[in-house]
């Protein structure tokens, strides 16, 4: 299981760089939106839409959505959706942490709206996020996110004593997210210093930023842990060998990729 698990993720991570560098902004575009179409095909499935009609029906909505977006969205639009996903992702977590895992999300329309919102608003940044910077930029802020995840799952084995949500996620705990925290933010002062050639105080401080909102992904790897309970299913899909679906991959950038567009925007401005 991990030899499938580490041969799927150095293919995605050779397909992905490969697709982040050398495709023209129309391919890169199209590839975003298949990958938002097939996670909204996945979201699906949390909403309890098993029918292929269905599933075909929302993905193709939520795939309608994001392309229009990426032109009409502005940067205030976009750092309101943000917020709106953000306050949502949190209500949702730490209520169903609080109640012990007796909420329910049944109404399917709030399930699906939550699906549109994060998989277009993900789709839509990941094109601008190329378009409007670079794709050494766009690889640095998701290396950042990726690192916490690694940090955690290393220092939670190792120091891994206080639960982070037991109820949401039982393997998570807050040595793990510290430990997350400590290496993403050594990945996004090393990542500046590429790309900038030096380390100011300017540097450490805006790294601690990027940090700071890859510890908040771990709220969009949550609420998908949320939703998978709902619906008693380990994975969201089986796309991925070793890694289930798509949404298993990306549930914690739907979030933070946002932020960090936002994060790169008001750099650019200020500086």
């Amino acid at each position: 299981m991990l030899i499938k698990r580490v041969v799927t993720a150095v293919i995605l991570t050779l397909l992905a760089s490969l697709a982040l560098f050398e495709a023209t902004a129309e391919v890169w575009q199209w590839i975003i939106l298949g990958v938002g179409f097939i996670a909204a095909w996945e979201w699906a499935g949390f909403a309890q839409l098993n029918q292929a009609w269905q599933k075909v029906l929302f993905a193709v909505l939520t795939t309608v959505v994001s392309f229009a977006s990426i032109d009409m969205l502005s940067a205030p639009i976009i750092a309101f959706l943000t917020l709106l996903e953000s306050v949502l992702l949190i209500y949702i977590v730490i209520g169903y942490q609080r109640s012990h895992g007796r909420i329910r999300m049944n109404p399917i329309g709030f399930i699906l709206f939550a699906g549109v919102l994060s998989v277009a608003l993900f789709s839509t940044v990941m094109v601008r996020f190329r378009m409007e910077f670079s794709p050494e930029i766009l690889l640095m802020s998701l290396f950042v996110i990726w690192a916490i995840d690694t940090g955690a799952y290393f220092s939670g084995k190792r120091f891994g004593k206080t639960k982070l949500a037991v109820h949401v996620s039982p393997g998570k705990t807050w040595e793990g997210v510290w430990g997350g925290v400590l290496f993403a933010l050594t990945i996004a002062i090393t990542g500046l210093w590429l790309i900038s050639g030096a380390v100011t105080l300017y540097t450490v401080l805006f790294a601690i930023i990027l940090a700071g909102i890859a510890m908040f992904s771990v709220f969009g790897d949550l609420f998908e842990s949320v939703l998978k309970r709902q619906v008693n299913v380990k994975d969201s899909g089986r796309i991925l060998p070793g890694h289930g679906g798509v949404l298993d991959r990306i549930d914690s950038l739907l979030i933070a990729v946002p932020m960090l567009y936002l994060a790169w925007h008001f750099e650019s401005i200020l500086s």
